[in-house]
């Protein structure tokens, strides 16, 4: 019972290939949801500085560097698939000039 929860349908074959650009959407997902989180902090910050809350501007610029970190990770990770199905492509094409 637990093993079909954890590995999904036997009828699902999903390949690496697929599982890596599923991943790249979920990461480009994620991008766009940070770099809105971005933006707003921004401006909450410019507003906060307009009415003079100066703690409260801090802490909406420490949110962005946060958020920035987490911005850098995600193309970190992106740049570490892109690799993986450049490392892909190569055997395959290797494979095939083998064979022949």
């Amino acid at each position: 019972m637990f093993a079909k929860l954890f590995r999904g349908c036997k009828g699902e074959s999903v390949s690496a290939s697929d599982e890596l650009k599923q991943a790249l959407e979920n990461l480009d997902k994620k991008e766009t949801v940070l770099q809105r989180k971005i933006s707003i902090e921004v401006e909450r910050a410019k507003q906060f500085t307009k009415v003079r809350n100066k703690e409260a501007a801090i802490q909406c610029l420490k949110r962005k560097r946060f958020y920035e970190g987490q911005l850098e990770q995600l193309s970190s990770f992106q740049m570490r698939i892109h690799d993986q199905e450049n490392k892909k492509l190569l055997v395959k094409m290797a494979s095939l000039k083998n064979s022949s």
